[in-house]
């Protein structure tokens, strides 16, 4: 049952939903209804790009000032853009995927305001890109997205190719702003490479070992995820995904591409500063009564019945008169998190407290410098400080404070250079992502309960945690990447494209000091040590609770200081050429990567094409057939010498010294193996129609994945290495997936009785069959199980992670520029899916064989909406106030259960909101 909020909560869903386009006015006396003949070049230029479903991407700075004459919207690309420019100087060049930018004279800098939304009758929606390969965000579209907590993955909602976990984000721990996972066309979700300004920032190190499937006191283990380092859409100015006829130019990865673009500055001083929360206290937490319990009185992170998030952000830019422009942004993102230290209600007394505060915490600081003659050089540099800093406490347990620290440093520096037929681009990128772990004392001791120990719960008193442990992936790399202006020959037209590049990775892993975590104690009566000395460490005389006169241990695991590496350098190079005969276009490629790392070497093909059959845009029919290569992960490689740092000490006598106990080393419960490159192999089909103000598009993307890679319990190892449960990592992974994708949006915006409106309509059915979740499946994946009555081996089962077969989605926007309002929805239905509920054991020819029932989930649909004020001040200055509602109608949708009982069901987070009020001059 829901935990019922203050009602203060109904006061901002009425704010919320107070404005819709029947109560928008016209236009004051004296204002014309009709926009003017002439329009600002940039916002005519996106619009006519965005109405003909090419990306256009240009430094404003270039159309400042200038205005555009009206063009007949039946002009083909090329013809428009010259009418649009015609007198200008400047030209609209076509880059090798098929997208647009400007080239041109200097111009005249202008001051310009810093606006908080959409503006100019831009549809601020996602906007496709030419062969089907996916879509753009500009910052409009990123602005008017319900953002929640600012991640990507909640930019990415609205797009169809994208599919969530049921199981990372629910109403149970909203208190959590950690970024989400997504799967893209079926893909592992840790299969996508990301990048910031060009710099890759995946967390190579283990990225499917994160807080919600793994455990964040883990002895070995530090959970990090997918997304090395924590985004925040505010300082993005652009956010491209590519989900099929991925060029040439990006490798390293099975699902899509995510290609993240920091802001550049403007003309003139301008700045922003803003300021958002959400609090418990304002939002809904969906629960069985079952749960209510666990809620109420939650001492782990699992359950976060109060939670207070903030986030503050500010920006400053401009450009000083020999037309270096500089942005700097900061933002910080923090979560307060109240739990009770003790399980079961247990009261304490004195100074251990029975509340502690969990925090969770990301901080993003960025500066961008850009640089240009005019004459074709153009300088330009990124630099970018991300941490995230998570702190978590060991229930029931004294001085268990630790924290989890992730993120890291980027750079970019770039030089390009246009001369009169070639575009060449030098980079320079660098990351440090980190995956990382701090404790409060440098040991962990279990003790009875005892009259010195009498904090415990369940006969047990804890001290300590797991220890200190960094790991970092660095790398370095230099890209080269050149681009020719169309050349003729024949009747054929040739964009080529090439370029290569290296990089070099380290990876490591190191336990900064000796850990002692003291187990398994017996009764004495004396704590005196064999030389004469008193052990008062890991003995006590300290009557227990049990009757024993004191207690000692009699077993340590010592966890040795230690570091672990490797290192290797990669290596890429491609080509491609858009050719374009007539109607038709296409885009031969082959990508080249070496990583000697890994010692392999892969050759992808790529091929897309494009036919626009009338020759006017309307009607484009889209195909492509690919090869993608994925990524290797460095925990293949450090798990084994990782836990080898560790001893097992065990004495008979609280006499005898911990340095003459017996002492065993830790075996390794992992077995290297190689293992080759995980690949997909892609064809799509797909088909963009412009027909009664509208945009289609259809696409179809067929994906089938071989040596995907798991980890599978090995039946015969050598003894005299490895112990009874060993692993090893193999390439016995496979998938198949079938995504059909349809999204339908205006060509520009609808206005009528004073509003500006848009919308996007999207759907997709998705069919995958893969036989793991993930390369780190904790259960022995040749286990045998019984599914509904059938006897077979876990790696049988369906995958039962991010896998609704179909869903549709709706996103619309409302701007009633008279009143300074703008209203957003996002409607969102997925269909029901089939997971499994594990049952009793039962024995089988002597084996032990867990019963599992296939369990049907009902579909779920929300309804998000975000409502922004404006109010414009003297002096080009703006003042804003938004509020977001997520779930408005406060649904409770079942996403997850692990059993049949009510306490084990989990669902989507309820009604919550977010309020956001900024500044901008």
């Amino acid at each position: 049952m829901p935990v019922i909020p203050p009602r203060f909560r109904y006061s901002l869903l009425a704010i919320a939903l107070a404005a819709t386009p029947a109560f928008a006015q016209t236009p004051p006396a004296g204002q014309p209804a009709n926009a003017p003949a002439t329009a600002s070049l940039g916002s005519a230029l996106s619009a006519f790009a965005a109405q003909h479903g090419v990306a256009l991407s240009f430094d404003p700075a270039l159309t400042q000032g200038r205005t555009a004459p009206p063009v007949d919207a039946a002009a083909g690309v090329d013809e428009g853009f010259s009418m649009l420019l015609q007198g200008t100087g400047l030209r609209a060049v076509r880059r090798a995927d098929g997208s647009y930018t400007l080239q041109g004279a200097k111009t005249t800098r202008q001051t310009q305001p810093l606006r908080v939304g959409a503006s100019d009758g831009k549809v601020a929606l996602p906007q496709v890109l030419p062969f089907g390969q996916g879509v753009t965000l500009d910052a409009d579209a990123l602005d008017a997205q319900v953002k929640g907590n600012g991640d990507i993955a909640t930019a990415l909602r609205s797009n169809p190719a994208v599919q969530f976990s049921d199981t990372n984000r629910s109403s149970r721990n909203m208190g959590e702003i950690r970024p989400d996972d997504f799967s893209i066309n079926g893909a592992p979700y840790y299969q996508n490479l990301f990048l910031l300004d060009g710099a890759t920032i995946n967390n190579d190190l283990d990225p499917a070992d994160t807080p919600d499937n793994g455990n964040p006191a883990h002895n070995f283990d530090v959970p990090g995820g997918a997304q090395g380092i924590a985004v925040d859409v505010d300082l993005l100015e652009s956010l491209t995904v590519y989900d099929a006829n991925v060029p040439a130019s990006f490798g390293h990865f099975l699902g899509g591409v995510v290609d993240a673009r920091s802001r550049s500055a403007t003309d003139g001083l301008h700045g922003k500063v803003w300021f958002r929360m959400a609090r418990s206290a304002w939002d809904s937490i969906i629960a069985n009564e079952a749960q209510q319990e666990n809620f109420e009185e939650s001492d782990t992170y699992k359950y976060q019945p109060q939670y207070d998030k903030y986030r503050v952000g500010a920006r400053l830019e401009g450009r000083t008169r020999g037309g270096l422009g500089i942005i700097g942004t900061f933002t910080r993102t923090r979560s307060e998190i109240p739990l009770r230290a003790y399980a079961g209600g247990r009261e304490t007394t004195g100074e251990d407290v029975n509340t502690r505060t969990q925090t969770r915490e990301n901080t993003s600081a960025t500066v961008a410098l850009d640089w240009s003659n005019g004459e074709g050089l153009q300088l330009g540099a990124n630099l970018s400080y991300a941490p995230t800093d998570d702190v978590y406490f060991i229930s029931n347990s004294r001085d268990s404070y630790f924290s989890i620290k992730s993120g890291g440093p980027t750079a970019s520096l770039r030089a390009n250079w246009t001369g009169t037929a070639w575009t060449l681009r030098n980079t320079l990128n660098y990351s440090d992502v980190e995956t990382s772990r701090r404790g409060d004392l440098d040991y962990m001791r279990n003790w009875l309960i005892s009259d010195d120990f009498d904090w415990g719960v369940s006969g047990i008193s804890t001290e300590g945690s797991w220890g200190n442990i960094d790991q970092h992936d660095r790398r370095i790399g230099y890209r080269f990447v050149a681009d020719r202006e169309p050349l003729q020959l024949g009747s054929s037209e040739h964009t080529l494209q090439f370029g290569a590049g290296v990089q070099r990775r380290d990876g490591d892993y190191q336990r900064l000091n000796d850990h002692r975590v003291l187990l398994s104690t017996a009764t004495t009566r004396s704590c005196t040590l064999s030389d004469g000395s008193v052990d008062d460490f890991s003995c006590s005389l300290s009557p227990t609770r049990s009757g024993g006169t004191g207690q000692y241990f009699k077993r340590m695991f010592l966890f040795h200081a230690g570091q672990f590496e490797v290192s290797g350098e990669e290596y890429e190079a491609w080509l491609q050429d858009d050719i374009r005969i007539g109607n038709w276009n296409l885009r031969p490629g082959l990508r080249l990567d070496r990583n000697n790392l890994w010692k392999q070497t892969n050759v992808s093909p790529r091929l897309a094409a494009s036919w626009d059959v009338l020759g006017d845009q309307r009607t484009v029919i889209n195909a492509g057939v690919n090869r993608y290569y994925g990524r290797s992960f460095y925990s293949y490689l450090l798990r084994d010498g990782r836990e080898r740092l560790r001893d097992t000490l065990d004495r008979t006598s609280a006499s005898t010294r911990w340095e003459d106990a017996k002492s065993t080393r830790n075996v390794a419960t992992n077995r290297l193996s190689d293992v080759d490159s995980p690949y997909t192999d892609e064809w799509t089909l797909g088909v963009d129609q412009q027909a009664f103000g509208l945009q289609f598009h259809l696409k179809y993307v067929d994906r089938s994945s071989r040596k995907d890679i798991l980890r599978r319990k090995v039946d015969s190892p050598d003894r005299d290495l490895y112990n009874l449960n060993t692993f090893e990592y193999t390439n016995e992974g496979r998938s198949d997936s079938q995504t059909w994708t349809l999204s339908v949006s205006p060509q520009r915006p609808w206005e009528f009785a004073g509003t500006r409106n848009s919308f996007q309509l999207s759907a997709d059915h998705t069919d995958v069959n893969r036989n793991y979740n993930s390369y780190e499946d904790r259960p022995d994946l040749f286990e045998r199980v019984r599914l509904d009555g059938k006897l077979m081996y876990r790696y049988e089962l369906p995958a039962t992670q991010y896998l609704r077969p179909w869903s549709a989605r709706l996103s619309t926007r409302t701007d009633i520029p008279a009143w300074g309002l703008s209203w957003n929805n996002f409607f969102r239905y997925r269909a029901g899916f089939e997971g499994t509920t594990e049952g009793t054991l039962e024995v089988i020819d002597g084996e032990s064989v867990r019963n599992l029932t296939t369990r049907r989930f009902s579909g779920s649909w929300t309804w998000d909406a975000n409502l922004e004020y404006r109010r414009v001040l003297p002096r080009e200055q703006e003042a804003y106030v938004r509020v977001e509602v997520q779930n408005v109608l406060n649904r409770s949708n079942l996403s997850t259960a692990s059993g049949a009982a009510a306490g084990t069901m989990y669902f989507e987070p309820g009604r919550s909101f977010w309020l956001e009020m900024g500044y901008s001059f």
